[in-house]
Parts: C-alpha cells; structure tokens; sequence
C-alpha cells in the first residue's frame, strides 16, 4: 500500500471492502460481550459491517459476525445494529448528508478505491459493476460520456449513475486534487451503498439521476 493510504475493511456481510468510517464497528471485549464501536477506538476482536440493513440481515442469516467476532451474538447485539443503522438514515439533513459523502470519498481515494476522470472510470467499468458519480455542474461532454460511452460496452457489467449535490470544485477540494467533475467507484461495496443512502436522504434538495448506464 503506497504511503498515506488508509487500508480499507471488509463487511462482514457483503464482503466487499469500503474506507474504515464507511462501516460499523462491533468489538467483542475483554468481558466476552459485544458492543458497538462507535469512535472506532474500543480494544478488543473487532468486525466491520456496511450501514445497511441488507447485509445486516446477510451476517445474522450466515452466522459471519459471529464467527468474524469468535463469539455468539445476541439478539439484542442485532437490534442495537438494526437501531443505529435506522437512527442513521433518519438524522442526516442534506447538507450534512452532502459534507459525509464529500468525507467519505476523500477517505476512499486515500485508500486508492476512487477512480478520477473519464479515462479511469472506462478503464474500470469493465472490470466491474461501478456506481458513477458526476458534480452537479459537469460539463456537456462528461454528461455525454456517461449516457453514450459506456452503454456502448457490450459486455460492462451493470452500472449506476448519481448526480452529486455539489459543484465541481467542493469535488475537487473532497478529493484533494485538480479540477474533477465525475469519478467511480465499485458498486457493491459498503462505500457505494453509503454514499446512495447519503443521497437518498437529501431528498428533492438533490438532483438525483439513477439510470443503468
């Protein structure tokens, strides 16, 4: 891992990899229970899991918490989980569902998870489901992109396209680097589901787009 990149974690329910801050931390304690890591800072046997309800569901069903943590999990432990992850979607205005998703993908490029531009979301939509994400004052040509290049990738998998809520330049400044009006990253990961929470909550105070590319 090249210097300054924040290793990412896997859910324990989907098992795809997403920026630390992006997932929900359980730690079994010294005491044998389970608790709910909130900081991220708790000692102790920890597991990580995306703040969705459907993997939620997919670690109780598969047991993959339980033996993430090497320890039983009780039905309360899943309620508290259920509960915050509910709280989550409930409490976020659209400004600060805006500022967590420009958060959440500054930490993914750190972790090398975000692909910039044109040229590197193509050079991945073959790779891979992708979920990508225009500034809400992309240019024409960029907007062309994503509604004629890569439909015309006969054999891409599946993909999602957003509008952000913000501007070129609060992308930019997100993600710490020149002028950026689109990135992608993978699809099924707990990142991408994060950040499509984020934008459903904002409601009719966001453009939204999401069509199959």
């Amino acid at each position: 891992m090249a210097p300054g990149r924040q290793k990412p974690r896997t859910c324990v329910g989907c098992r795809e990899e997403a920026p630390k801050r992006a997932l929900i931390r359980l730690v079994r304690a010294p005491d044998g229970s389970v608790v709910l890591d909130v900081r991220g800072k708790l000692p102790g046997r920890g597991a990580y899991l995306c703040l969705c309800t459907e993997c939620l569901k997919k670690a109780r069903k598969t047991g993959a918490l339980a033996r993430a943590l090497r320890t039983e999990i009780t039905p309360s432990v899943y309620e508290e989980l259920l509960a915050h992850i509910q709280a989550f979607a409930s409490e976020k205005t659209p400004e600060k569902a805006a500022q967590e998703v420009c958060n959440l993908l500054g930490l993914a490029r750190r972790a090398g998870m975000v692909r910039i531009g044109m040229d590197g979301v193509q050079s991945q939509c073959a790779v891979g489901s992708m979920l990508v994400l225009t500034a809400k004052d992309c240019s024409a040509s960029v907007m062309r992109f994503v509604r004629n290049v890569l439909e015309r990738e006969e054999k891409a998998p599946q993909h999602q396209h957003l509008s952000l809520p913000f501007s070129i330049e609060r992308l930019s400044m997100a993600l710490g680097t020149g002028r950026v009006q689109l990135v992608g990253l993978p699809l099924k990961g707990g990142l991408a589901q994060k950040i499509k929470l984020l934008l459903d909550e904002g409601g009719d105070a966001f453009e939204k787009q999401d069509t199959r590319l």
